[in-house]
């Protein structure tokens, strides 16, 4: 049986050729498409999917957290992303969020399908290169507990550690206030505290002037 297949990137262009690409392929069915990360959170499930390849650069919710989200409501499926940056800390994050791989966007087609095919298999889909950055990282992150944040969490990180309210950041940062919430929330998760406070106190450390 092929592989069925749901695409996820805000380019419509650079989509529809994936995805007239992958269709051709005997191996690969695409089942559907999503523009946006909130788009691919309901069409997943109607979708029923083998594998979800997404673009790194998606927001509100981010690729990591929508990778989390689509998991969490269905444990069997797997999760490729296109990484354009080939960040470290990005892979690193969307590992443990548990996707099957983080490719390149300079793969070929024939990598593309590989790398596709191996994640549906339940396989994980890593080169050497990518450990060894991903296990840097994790060196780095003993000893910086800010070290694996993304751009937006270390906005997030600053803008909590000067004691702002979740309505004061929605302003400052032009998002909804529940989206806010949702996000302190997993920075504590993802600093391992349990209290804003902490996040004040470590801020505070940082910059003590």
């Amino acid at each position: 049986m092929p592989v069925r297949l749901f695409l996820v990137s805000p380019a419509l262009a650079v989509r529809r050729a994936l995805a007239r690409a992958l269709d051709g392929e005997a191996a690969i069915d695409v089942v559907g498409e999503a523009s946006t990360s909130s788009e691919a959170l309901v069409r997943v499930r109607a979708a029923r999917p083998d594998v979800v390849l997404a673009g790194s650069r998606l927001q509100d919710p981010d690729t990591v957290e929508m990778c989390r989200l689509l998991l969490s409501d269905a444990p069997d499926l797997h999760v490729l992303i296109v990484d354009v940056d080939e960040d470290q800390k990005f892979a690193g994050a969307a590992f443990s969020a548990g996707a099957s791989g983080v490719v390149p966007d300079t793969a070929d087609e024939p990598d593309l399908v590989d790398a596709i095919e191996t994640a549906a298999s339940g396989r994980m889909v890593m080169s050497t290169k990518a450990l060894m950055r991903i296990l840097n990282a994790e060196n780095e992150a003993a000893k910086d507990p800010l070290a694996t944040l993304t751009p937006l969490e270390r906005e997030l990180f600053e803008l909590v550690g000067q004691g702002l309210s979740n309505g004061e950041i929605a302003d400052a940062m032009r998002l909804a206030p529940g989206t806010v919430r949702n996000y302190v929330s997993r920075l504590l998760r993802k600093l391992a505290f349990e209290r804003r406070a902490q996040v004040v106190a470590l801020a505070a450390r940082r910059n003590p002037g």
